[in-house]
């Protein structure tokens, strides 16, 4: 980017290099073809300007996104549910609104959150969920923290050290 803006402030300078030699033609033939001249580098100046006006709007985009995720990822704590299982848990304080939930700890990684859903499958008595993102799938017992929340509806939490899982 640092060469298209020399770039630009070159085309400028021949411009204005064209546009001073432009008053002292006599002949006409030649002072049209130096304003030709002059119009192409114009043209091509404001091409150039165009670009960079649109790279600049990328990297704003692109600093808009860094700073969403730096917001977002506050949110969330890494957490162990067992055996070596990890995903980031919605933080308490940080909810907004939102239900309790966990996300993928490989989508989070790549800056996305993926909410992970439980499936019907149980491994070692053990919840199995899923990111629909990129097709992990993790079991998932309640941190050794939690006591208030059931891995599922309507089943009273354990201690989820406990044999039983």
């Amino acid at each position: 980017m640092v060469g298209e803006v020399f770039a630009g402030l070159s085309a400028f300078k021949t411009m204005f290099d064209l546009a001073k030699r432009l008053k002292d033609i006599g002949d006409s033939t030649t002072r049209n073809a130096v304003a030709i001249e002059l119009q192409e580098k114009i043209l091509t100046a404001q091409t150039q300007q165009a670009v960079l006006i649109e790279r600049v709007g990328e990297l704003e985009a692109r600093v808009a996104e860094f700073e969403t995720w730096d917001s977002d990822k506050q949110r969330y704590q890494l957490t162990e549910y067992g055996h070596g299982a990890f995903a980031y848990a919605l933080k308490e304080d940080m909810n907004n609104g939102e239900p309790p939930h966990r996300i993928c700890a490989g989508c989070y990684q790549k800056r996305q959150i993926s909410i992970l859903q439980p499936t019907a499958e149980l491994q070692n008595r053990i919840r199995v969920y899923v990111c629909n993102s990129c097709k992990a799938k993790v079991a998932l017992r309640n941190p050794p923290e939690s006591t208030t929340q059931s891995d599922q509806p309507g089943i009273k939490p354990r201690d989820s050290w406990s044999p039983r899982g």
